[in-house]
């Protein structure tokens, strides 16, 4: 199977690198290019377009991270920060609007409750996603 496009949805945790280079090997074969959104989730209380400096300075460095690792692989890269309500439906709008082949995310392992949980964003783009999507959770601690 070869994938063109890939989208890789960065959050800031410690399994993006880990789905960055899972897209890379995917993608090398056919030299995919890759696209690496972090999505600013930004509270109702909020303008949209409001801008929190901290969070998008922390969002630029992983951005930038994640672009210099791609394209030190020799790959075609696009990043893009994108300030939203919730992360899940803009993930899905960036992959329709690219017309990409496969999303990539990482899932750190977190527990509410006492179980598993993945939040709300991967199972939104699990179920509404236009293509593929590969999951990439961390170790279990």
């Amino acid at each position: 199977m070869e994938f063109a496009r890939i989208l890789v949805a960065a959050r800031g945790n410690g399994v993006d690198q880990v789905a960055v280079e899972l897209a890379c090997k995917i993608g090398k074969k056919s030299k995919a290019k890759i696209f690496i959104v972090y999505v600013l989730e930004v509270n109702r209380s909020l303008p949209i377009d409001a801008i929190i400096k901290p969070d998008v300075e922390a969002a630029e460095k992983v951005l930038l991270e994640a672009e210099e690792y791609a394209q030190d692989n020799d790959f075609d890269v696009e990043t893009e920060i994108i300030q939203a309500r919730d992360v899940g439906p803009a993930i899905i709008e960036v992959a329709r609007q690219n017309n990409v082949d496969l999303i990539v995310m990482g899932l750190t392992y977190k527990k509410r409750f006492g179980s598993f949980t993945m939040g709300n964003a991967v199972p939104h783009v699990l179920e509404e996603a236009p293509c593929r999507v590969l999951i990439c959770r961390e170790r279990k601690p």
